[in-house]
């Protein structure tokens, strides 16, 4: 089914909407396009498609962390506000909150944005240690490492305040993942400020918080090891690129988050740049609090812990060398089959061994000491276990530039300003590039592989401001007809003229 694209469509919005068989009312903030619609599911696909290279990166990272982290797939993307914002801290201004930036199917429900919004809800579920994948939304613009649908991995430990006692099982864990990262050629930049970070929280135990830290840090500079160290011993050793004989570098940096403190950026040093991984910090009270986990007012034994959270594409399309980020939707078998690995010697062992909800108990069994398996940073010098992939390009189809340029429809004294997305017009609506970004998606779906801003200009006389655009149509899989582009591109324009008021120049 089709529905409105931008807010102001009002006139054109249907009533209700169904999604995934349920019925909601639209309303002013309804701007879910039928593009996004159409692959909607109840639950994450691609991160469970076997062979596909989000499915290998997963159970990776599941396979690392180990068995005391329990995997979830999460539900569907359809989550209230509630869940998304109020539960996490989002203030009511936070530009998260936009619909601009989120998809609405009204103003009380939305389709995630990240796996955060389950957050609460898996506590309360007793799991302590969880690993939960989800496909999140955002509307966003269009380029080679931008797409509305993503995937992210949500993590989470979280132990009782006995256990963070000198000589407790945070310690011991934390000294057996430490005792293994001092074995690997690994240097880690760690220099944060704790106050910039956001400090301890006033309710945390300063020593039992920072144990937490040194229990975050010492579980992901195990990930990050595992997931670039072998890639980074093969790079061809260079002063800016590093590789062959250099140490993987890690940086920790400070951070602010609304559901984390202290809160910290994961970096590492790869081919010659610093590449943001993933953000994390120790888990604010109010949420285990809001989960049912602690008690309102201190009574019973409290727990604490830390979370983490990381895009999924990001890091395959660094680990892979994918270079545009709609390839991951790709049918196309010269793409697929080039992440068939060796089902003997395939880290994915565990890809079918998800829990399917966010039902059910706590996390991590026990050994035989009494204390769970750590699980992160394990040996750096076990022997690799199955080759590396690459992704080698099949084929590179020609570009097909196209150009649309149009006057707002007002004289707006706060026109264009340079590098501003959002420009007030008639009415007091305001016209915002992710509103003509998502028209251009809903027309074309992914033979659009960019759009850029090229020009704009101010009239001197009339004040009117005037915006060009230009976008690169290209298959990932076929050559594109001149002819067949003329088409897309001229339902594009006449969707801007009809649905965001714009005078074609």
């Amino acid at each position: 089914m089709s529905t409105s694209l931008t807010r102001s469509q009002q006139g054109q919005r249907p009533s209700s909407l169904s999604v995934l068989g349920q019925t909601y009312a639209s309303d002013d903030y309804t701007n879910l396009p039928s593009s996004i619609l159409s692959r909607l599911a109840p639950s994450p696909t691609l991160p469970y498609q076997p062979h596909h290279p989000l499915c290998l990166l997963r159970a990776q990272i599941e396979e690392q962390l180990g068995a005391a982290y329990t995997p979830i797939r999460a539900p569907s993307p359809v989550v209230s506000t509630h869940l998304n914002f109020e539960e996490l801290g989002f203030p009511v201004d936070h530009p998260g909150r936009s619909p601009t930036d989120t998809y609405y199917l009204n103003r009380t429900t939305c389709l995630r944005t990240h796996t955060s919004a389950h957050e609460v809800e898996t506590f309360r579920n007793r799991h302590d240690r969880w690993l939960l994948t989800a496909d999140v939304y955002r509307r966003d613009e269009i380029d080679a490492s931008h797409y509305p649908i993503f995937h992210q991995m949500e993590g989470a430990a979280i132990f009782p305040t006995s256990a963070y006692a000198p000589g407790g099982q945070v310690e011991l864990e934390c000294q057996e993942m430490e005792a293994r990262l001092a074995r690997a050629n690994l240097e880690i930049e760690d220099t944060v400020d704790l106050d910039e970070a956001g400090g301890f929280q006033p309710t945390h135990d300063a020593r039992s918080a920072q144990l937490a830290c040194r229990h975050l840090k010492a579980t992901l500079n195990g990930l990050v090891l595992d997931l670039f160290g072998e890639r980074h011993a093969q790079e061809p050793s260079s002063s800016n690129g590093g590789g062959g004989g250099d140490p993987l570098r890690v940086r920790w940096i400070a951070a602010t988050f609304p559901f984390t403190s202290p809160s910290f950026e994961v970096e590492v040093w790869f081919r010659g740049k610093w590449l943001e991984i993933l953000g994390c910090g120790v888990v604010m009270e109010n949420t285990l609090t809001k989960a049912g986990v602690n008690a309102v007012g201190g009574g019973g034994e409290k727990k604490m812990g830390w979370a983490f959270g990381l895009g999924l594409e990001r890091i395959a399309m660094v680990l892979y060398s994918i270079p545009d980020i709609r390839l991951f939707w790709s049918q196309d078998r010269r793409f697929l089959d080039q992440f068939i690995v060796d089902p003997a010697s395939d880290r994915g062992k565990r890809q079918e061994g998800f829990r399917d909800t966010i039902d059910g108990g706590g996390g991590g069994g026990k050994d035989e000491t009494g204390v769970s398996a750590a699980g992160g940073a394990q040996s750096p010098t076990r022997t690799p276990r199955r080759k590396l992939v690459t992704f080698k390009p099949y084929s590179k189809y020609p570009p097909c530039y196209k150009d649309v340029s149009f006057w707002l429809p007002s004289s707006s004294s706060s026109a264009c300003s340079q590098g501003s997305t959002a420009t007030t017009i008639t009415g007091g609506t305001r016209f915002h590039e992710n509103d003509f970004y998502e028209i251009v998606r809903d027309t074309v779906a992914d033979l659009a592989e960019d759009v850029v801003k090229i020009d704009e200009f101010t009239h001197p006389k009339t004040g009117r401001a005037s915006l060009c655009y230009r976008i690169n149509y290209r298959s990932m899989d076929r050559s594109l007809e001149n002819e067949q582009v003329n088409a897309l591109h001229a339902k594009v324009v006449q969707r801007l003229v009809d649905e965001m008021h714009l005078e074609i120049r």
